[in-house]
């Protein structure tokens, strides 16, 4: 009852509408799924969030708009998004929440997306996908790299059809631990990490980018208060460090620029935060975020998965955890990858700590320390342009396992 009493807070009208919705698209979408297999067509519906088109979910689109254009694909998102320009060349594009979106989401015969929903209604879903196990032909693509112990993402939570991995040592553990039938987990690789090669990197160019916390970063349906960031030790602490004396001389006398990019669910609190140098300027979600990992140097990040993003680029990370208590206790608990031990980088809970390592070890030259560039490379056992290309053909069919094994 207090679960159900706490998620009340994030069901909007819209999700209470989606029963009369279903009622009238169902049959449509019977009748059209009907007309596919009639015309021997698999029709796949490829979403991110509904609102952009900048991951895995546009990546694979891209992929197969430009090397399997006859295939029937389509690509659902908010044609009012500025993301919307990105796809609409492509055409086959689908208004996310329209009444098409029901009825070709409820007819494909694959749902893939880079988030868990990628659907018309969250709520009303996940109870037809995972209470009534219906509709259950959904690709999960992922957004980052799982790491931490997730129940959310437990098959019971999901019924996922396929869960694409992005290393194997994320593999072995969803394997042992997320109670997923043999099949369900493939380590593919992901559609976006085939962009992370040839990179021009721009040396003085530091990317600052910290995660969410779910108890700050959820939207909800308005009837509870907007939280006050600045009053929060998330802000705080963020603050402390980019309004650092010595870290703003550092970067300063230097040249280096540095970019604030918080996740996409705290974009909302971006004006928020003032900084002491114009040095240090707010990335907002209109930039190509690919093409600013691609060009920093230097990632600092408190447990954004993005950081597998820059070990995949084999470039230098830092953590800032200031909070892992709390972040474990109330957002993710332990899972395999053990930031001391595993890390990419060094990790910090103190700014004076991680000011000092800065200026000491990149005061010359940003540079990647030997144990952490082995860490790297033995993390990402498939390295290479063909993760779209083993996604595609695991869609088709296609044996992957044994042909990987076989390489």
């Amino acid at each position: 009852m207090k679960k159900l009493i706490y998620n009340l807070k994030y069901i909007k009208l819209y999700d209470l509408l989606s029963i009369f919705i279903f009622i009238f698209a169902l049959p449509i979408s019977l009748c059209y799924k009907l007309i596919n297999k009639l015309k021997q067509r698999s029709l796949w519906l490829v979403c991110e969030d509904g609102y952009h088109a900048r991951d895995n979910g546009y990546v694979f689109f891209k992929y197969i708009k430009e090397k399997h254009a006859k295939d029937f694909c389509f690509y659902v998102i908010d044609k009012k998004q500025k993301d919307y320009k990105k796809v609409q060349k492509y055409d086959n594009i689908i208004q996310y929440k329209s009444f098409k979106h029901w009825i070709y989401y409820m007819a494909a015969t694959y749902n893939i997306s880079s988030q868990k929903s990628g659907n018309p209604s969250a709520p009303f879903f996940y109870l037809l996908h995972v209470k009534l196990n219906m509709f259950n032909n959904r690709v999960f693509l992922q957004h980052g790299i799982t790491k931490d112990l997730s129940e959310w993402l437990f098959y019971k939570n999901t019924k996922f059809k396929f869960f694409v991995c992005g290393a194997k040592k994320e593999y072995d553990y969803l394997t042992k631990n997320y109670g997923y039938p043999d099949g369900h987990l493939i380590y593919t690789g992901f559609p976006r990490f085939d962009g992370l090669h040839d990179i021009n990197v721009n040396e003085k160019q530091i990317l600052v980018m910290p995660t969410w916390r779910n108890w700050l970063g959820r939207d909800t349906n308005g009837l509870t208060q907007r939280v006050d960031i600045t009053k929060t030790n998330y802000f705080i602490s963020w603050m402390k460090l980019l309004n650092n004396e010595n870290f703003i001389r550092f970067i300063e006398e230097n040249g280096y620029t540095v970019l604030f990019y918080p996740h996409i669910n705290m974009q909302k609190y971006i004006n928020d935060f003032k900084f002491k140098s114009e040095s240090i300027k707010k990335v907002t979600l209109d930039t190509n975020i690919q093409g600013v990992l691609k060009s920093s140097a230097l990632l600092i990040t408190d447990y954004s998965s993005v950081y597998m993003d820059f070990a995949y680029m084999n470039k230098p990370v830092i953590y800032f955890q200031f909070d892992m208590e709390e972040y474990r206790k109330k957002q993710y608990s332990v899972g395999y990858f053990d930031y001391n031990e595993d890390g990419f980088g060094p990790v910090f809970d103190r700014t004076e700590e991680l000011v000092k390592y800065l200026i000491n070890n990149f005061e010359k030259n940003i540079f990647l320390e030997d144990k952490y560039n082995a860490r790297m490379k033995e993390f990402f056992e498939l390295h290479d342009k063909n993760n779209c290309e083993r996604v595609y053909k695991l869609l088709k069919g296609v044996d992957i396992i044994n042909e990987q094994a076989t390489n």
